[in-house]
């Protein structure tokens, strides 16, 4: 039996069944000839109603995340200029790089907003995971080099480029497997739900400045459009895979909650985004998580003010199935860092 940790929320269910009880007790009295309601002996009917959890305030808190984790600079739109983020992305624009809504050019100051996510923490609590949909629309797993978000505007008003900008990702090593991608379909606004896509575009070695002022490696590459950035690559693992179920504490779908899947040593996490109604569980799509792999799963909502989580390690066994034990509280702040120490 699933059990509800917020009190609340056992409270109105207690009175709703309570109420329903009454109810249904005085009008099975009113069809009888002499009822006494007050018989201890009387069977009493139990209705079992639903328990409601509201998504509101985990999905504000979604999109608020993101907002608040947006840089933001100052290009001139005539000379071009470079913006490097907290994380060291680089963006680079060469002159006359923007143009308006209708194509003309624009001149001036152009203020550039942009996001970068970097850790699992970030991508759990931005809801940014690393799902990937290759050739065959199979949804699959992304070993992450890096996320980022581009947008700009000219007093207000939003502008677009004018030219193939770079972007430059730092990173220690060079992985010549790694790859550009997009959120499907050409979402480009930051509220997308997003999976990821391949893009044709090709990543090289390159060198860019980082916070600090000093010079660092990484990939380099090129855009032609604002919006979602991924660098990235398919997570390939010869052995045999399967499905994985998820199964939440009571009352929770996918309406007010996240469930992800961290993979121990490799830098992405996979939002298993079905949930399957008839069995109340949450899954994946195509059966691709390796037998074998070492995981955390992580179970996170938010409910007045506060996070209720859940973060379990597990082996995935064939036709796993993993369910979320006893959750706890915990402020963004607690859980950020929680998150971020995973392995």
């Amino acid at each position: 039996m699933k059990t509800v940790q917020m009190n609340n929320i056992i409270t109105t269910s207690f009175l709703k069944r309570t109420l329903t009880n009454g109810l249904i007790a005085t009008a099975l009295c009113l069809g009888m000839t002499s009822c006494d309601i007050s018989d201890d002996n009387d069977p009493v009917v139990v209705v079992d109603l639903p328990i409601e959890i509201d998504g509101t305030e985990l999905m504000n808190d979604i999109q608020s995340n993101r907002e608040e984790a947006l840089q933001t600079f100052t290009i001139d739109a005539g000379f071009g200029g470079t913006a490097i983020g907290a994380q060291g992305t680089n963006v680079v624009f060469g002159p006359n790089a923007f143009v308006d809504a209708n194509g003309d050019l624009v001149t001036g100051a152009v203020t550039l907003e942009l996001l970068e996510v970097y850790n699992k923490a970030a991508m759990a609590l931005q809801r940014l995971a690393t799902n990937g949909k290759n050739d065959n629309g199979d949804v699959e797993a992304l070993i992450s080099g890096g996320e980022f978000f581009i947008r700009a505007d000219k007093d207000g008003e939003e502008v677009f480029p004018a030219n193939p900008f770079q972007v430059f990702v730092p990173s220690e090593t060079f992985d010549p497997d790694m790859r550009l991608f997009s959120a499907e379909g050409g979402c480009d606004t930051l509220d997308c739900e997003v999976v990821w896509e391949e893009d044709e575009e090709e990543v090289m070695q390159g060198e860019g400045m980082g916070p600090d002022g000093t010079y660092v490696t990484g990939y380099a590459g090129f855009r032609e459009e604002f919006g979602w950035t991924n660098l990235d690559k398919w997570y390939n693992y010869a052995g045999p895979k399967t499905m994985i179920f998820v199964d939440t504490p009571e009352g929770y779908d996918e309406t007010n909650c996240s469930v992800f899947i961290s993979y121990d040593g490799e830098p992405g996490l996979a939002l298993l985004d079905i949930y399957d109604e008839e069995q109340g569980m949450f899954t994946e799509h195509y059966g691709q998580l390796p037998i074998g792999l070492e995981v955390h799963i992580i179970f996170m909502s938010k409910q007045d003010g506060d996070y209720i989580y859940a973060i379990q390690s597990a082996t995935i066994g064939a036709d796993h199935i993993e369910v979320i034990g006893a959750t706890q509280t915990a402020t963004e702040a607690e859980l950020f860092a929680l998150i971020d120490a995973l392995p």
